[in-house]
């Protein structure tokens, strides 16, 4: 009677689960499509595995098809039930990489709901990349806006620095100049990937992200202890050295970084010795990271990433009878953004992570008189001309996570409160709250579709800030055919400095306006994906739209012309509707991306752009060549009134090249290469009749045509 039990409850396992499929870890494949073919004839079978990576048939002999994201398509011949999985096999490419940003835990790219773009460590070091602006410049979809003094920022889908979002590992950047982060004050030395998600991410990071996020993802170690040194030179006086050290046992790991970067400034005219166009500037950056893992639930961990930078913009002598002098300014600039991270597991499907930081940002600007002879300095005496800023941010964001077969969801708060103070805020000091629930849930109703709600409720202390919902969807058509489509609305208050900025001295009148309305925006975006797997070959067509209405965008306006009074005005209105082809092809020695993206604006300005990215590995030599082709870009710009003028850069092509080779065993790493190659210094432009320009018909935009050289040395002992 037992035998016969045991022989029944056998019968009907194997029932229940005709077929498992598995990967080479034996972890189960969701969604796996398989086709079923009865060897006696008849119609076939379409199935989808559930969350165990499980089918149910009938029993019998099958011709079975099985294909499935990230793994290489399986055919033969099969008798059900069987009590062996099915072991699917990965490729040799690796075709997608995880996924942080937006999401409850590392997730695969081609399951991310979100159009993200990730920039790996070997691209960035192929380009050379000491800042993102070096790698941005070849990016589809991101327009870099470059101002000598101001720094350098990106544009994505047509929105401005400000409605960008800059992270370090989750957590905000903070330091606006001019409404944006200057992105060449963030270096690259110490980053493993960079993250960039297009489109509003108000919903999971509130304020700030209406354009969407830059997540910059620092070097994780995996070995017992390991040491990096790295130096680079550029051709144009630029030097980069730095060190990092890592190590300790698994439960307990220390990372350590330093570095200093110099650049001796640069100008088109070799004949101007001081004021040069690209300034001078000297920065030293630290990192430090200490993380626990006391048990299998609880990990924990603590970094301070600190920034010390001088600008120095130096300007021309002035010659008398008695003296030779110059009136010059300093810009100093520090950031201290300590910050813990904490993850809580309180069983396998239920977790909870915490962030949390004070974040500080100091900048002093000098205006010093300068003796060329004796090479004394005295500060000037004249009102506006010395001041200091100071920002401090309290921030916290936290959640819990729950995960079950077709169902996950996360729900969590994030608190954001900034004090600005300076001689250039109106009063001396300005404060403002941010304090918001949110939450995502993700559905899969079907193992081919799958379905993303969100929302953000949030309370601000000077505005009314809207619900903010969300939706993302994803649909497998077929195994090689994947579409997304997602709605967003966006969120953005005016910035302190928006409402409070006083800055008022000789030709300088820019004040503030504390009666600014908020901007509020939707954003749609749609992704249709081909991809075709082999063992050592991938194709990969994507063709993507995007749309963004903005209402009551926030602009600077010259109000009256007579005294230069300048103030921040809503203006009624800004869309962009854009389309994205891209083709990608990758086999063991080469990889090969062509894109363009053609972008409206309202007001029917369109703009678009072309890039083709490849690199080939020979003998173990990898050569690479970035290329951009930067169309003609409508800009607009404000009136005195108000109104909006239209007005355009001009287009201008862009390569960089490099080649690079690995020794002793992959410890040394040397990579040469060419920036700038078709050696563009200014472009065409029509930028008169806008705040803080002029009549010239000309915009900078790069530093002409550049060798470099980086030599990084790796040591590692052990992995963990």
């Amino acid at each position: 009677m037992k035998r016969t039990a045991i022989w029944i409850f056998t019968i009907g396992f194997l029932w229940g689960q005709a077929l498992r499929i598995v990967g080479e870890e034996e972890e189960p494949v969701q969604g796996a499509y398989v086709r079923l073919q009865p060897a006696s004839g008849g119609k076939a079978l379409v199935l989808h595995t559930d969350s165990a990576g499980a089918i149910t048939v009938p029993a019998g002999l099958y011709y079975v098809e099985v294909m499935a994201a990230g793994f290489l398509p399986y055919e033969g011949r099969l008798t059900l039930p069987t009590a062996e999985p099915l072991r699917l096999t990965r490729p040799i490419l690796q075709i997608t990489e995880n996924i942080i940003t937006g999401n409850y835990a590392p997730v695969q790219e081609g399951r991310s709901l979100y159009p993200v773009r990730i920039l790996t460590a070997e691209r960035l070091q192929a380009q050379g990349a000491l800042f993102l602006p070096q790698v941005l410049a070849t990016e589809l979809n991101t327009r870099l806006g470059q101002d000598p003094n101001l720094g350098t920022f990106a544009l994505i889908q047509g929105l401005g620095g400000e409605h960008v979002k800059v992270l370090i590992d989750g957590v905000p950047v903070l330091g606006r100049v001019s409404g944006s982060i200057d992105l060449a004050q963030l270096p690259l030395s110490e980053v493993e990937r960079v993250e960039i998600v297009e489109g509003p991410m108000s919903v999971l990071y509130g304020t700030d992200a209406i354009g969407g996020i830059i997540n910059l993802i620092t070097r994780s170690s995996r070995c017992q202890w390991e040491g990096r040194t790295r130096f680079q030179y550029e051709g144009v006086g630029v030097y980069d050295a730095g060190f990092s050290l890592a190590g300790g046992p698994a439960k307990h790991r220390v990372f350590l970084s330093g570095g200093r970067y110099y650049f001796d400034g640069w100008d088109p005219n070799p004949k101007r010795p001081r004021a040069h166009l690209w300034r001078p500037r000297e920065q030293y950056n630290f990192f430090t990271k200490y993380e626990m893992r006391p048990s299998e639930r609880l990990s924990l961990s603590f970094q301070v990433p600190l920034s010390d930078e001088t600008f120095f913009n130096l300007k021309e002598p002035t010659i008398t009878l008695r003296r030779v002098y110059a009136i010059d300014e300093y810009y100093y600039t520090r950031r201290i953004l300590p910050a813990t991270h904490l993850t809580y597991r309180f069983s396998p499907q239920i977790r909870w992570d915490q962030q949390a930081a004070l974040l500080y940002y100091r900048r002093i600007r000098k205006v010093v008189y300068k003796d060329l002879v004796t090479l004394e300095e005295t500060l000037v005496p004249l009102p506006g001309q010395q001041d200091s800023t100071q920002e401090y941010q309290l921030w916290a964001r936290g959640g819990a996570s729950w995960e079950k077969e077709n169902f996950s969801g996360q729900i969590g708060h994030e608190v954001q409160h900034t004090i600005l103070m300076g001689g250039r805020i109106r009063g001396g000091r300005a404060e403002m709250g941010d304090y918001a629930l949110w939450g995502t849930a993700e559905w899969q109703i079907h193992p081919r579709l799958a379905l993303r709600p969100g929302f953000r409720w949030a309370y601000n202390t000077r505005y009314a800030a809207p619900f903010l919902p969300a939706l993302h969807l994803q649909w497998t058509i077929t195994p090689n055919l994947t579409w997304r489509i997602g709605y967003s609305r966006g969120f953005r208050a005016p910035s302190l400095r928006e409402q409070f900025l006083y800055l008022v001295f000789t030709n300088h009148n820019i004040q503030g306006n504390p009666d600014l309305r908020p901007e509020r925006s939707h954003h749609l975006h749609s992704n249709l994906t081909w991809t075709l797997l082999q063992q050592n070959l991938l194709w990969r067509m994507r063709l993507s739209a995007f749309y963004n209405d903005v209402r009551d965008i926030i602009q600077l306006v010259v109000i009256q012309p007579a005294t230069l009074l300048t103030t921040y005005l809503n203006l009624h209105r800004f869309q962009t509707l854009g389309l994205q082809p891209k083709v990608e092809l990758r086999t063991k020695q080469l990889s090969t991306l062509l894109g363009a993206t053609f972008t409206l604006y309202r007001g029917e300005q369109w703009g678009w752009e072309a890039v083709a990215q490849t690199s080939y590995t020979w003998k173990g030599f990898t050569l690479s060549a970035f290329f951009k082709y930067q169309g003609r870009t409508p800009i607009f710009l404000t009136n005195e009134k108000g109104g909006v003028a239209w007005r355009w850069i001009g287009s201008f092509p862009w390569l960089d090249m490099s080649v690079s080779r690995s020794f002793w065993r992959q410890q040394l790493q040397i990579v040469l290469g060419m920036r700038n190659l078709f050696h563009i210094t200014n472009v065409q432009a029509n930028l008169s009749g806008g705040v803080h320009t002029g009549g010239g018909m000309n915009a900078p935009v790069g530093m002409g045509r550049l060798p470099f050289i980086r030599i990084e040395y790796h040591i590692q002992r052990g992995f963990l």
